[in-house]
């Protein structure tokens, strides 16, 4: 076999032990062929951009929440600014609630007087109630026990955070 154009690699270059051969050097060890290295390859390959795929649907969905939650504070921005704008003949004070009338030309004014405060029927056409909040907001009449109860919660949250950090 010797005068056979095709010799058979011996080896020759490897100098380390069999344990870093880049090839089996035992016929006791499992086969590696091609194939099998490029189907784990593939599988992997799979699993990962499966595993990314999952993860960017979580990012996708976390941005539209906050899209959502942006426009609702622009939403309610614009309601406030709006809100302040309305004709007010008298100091407001945070907490309190004011009663939201609107003329007959169109014009609207606050008032501290609800539509049932009124002995000889309200004058005006009412809108709706609201209480003036810090920071120059305005939450409906209707909004008032849910916006408490959050409020509650969160300082309630925040509180039992403080104290199990001290």
């Amino acid at each position: 076999m010797s005068d056979s154009p095709h010799k058979k690699y011996d080896g020759g270059n490897v100098r380390e032990g069999a344990h870093a051969s880049p090839y089996p050097v035992s016929r006791l060890g499992a086969p590696i062929s091609l194939v099998d290295s490029a189907k784990l390859i593939e599988t992997a390959s799979e699993t990962v951009a499966l595993r990314t795929n999952a993860q960017l649907e979580v990012i996708v969905e976390q941005m539209q929440a906050l899209q959502a939650k942006a426009r609702e504070i622009m939403t309610q921005a614009m309601n406030d600014i709006d809100l302040i704008r309305v004709e007010c003949r008298f100091q407001r004070v945070p907490g309190k609630i004011y009663h939201l009338y609107q003329r007959d030309d169109g014009r609207r004014y606050f008032s501290m007087l609800a539509p049932h405060e009124y002995s000889q029927g309200v004058p005006h056409t009412f809108v709706a109630s609201y209480r003036y909040e810090h920071g120059e907001t305005w939450t409906r009449a209707e909004d008032i026990d849910a916006k408490d109860q959050r409020r509650a919660a969160t300082s309630e949250f925040a509180a039992s955070r403080l104290l199990k950090g001290s």
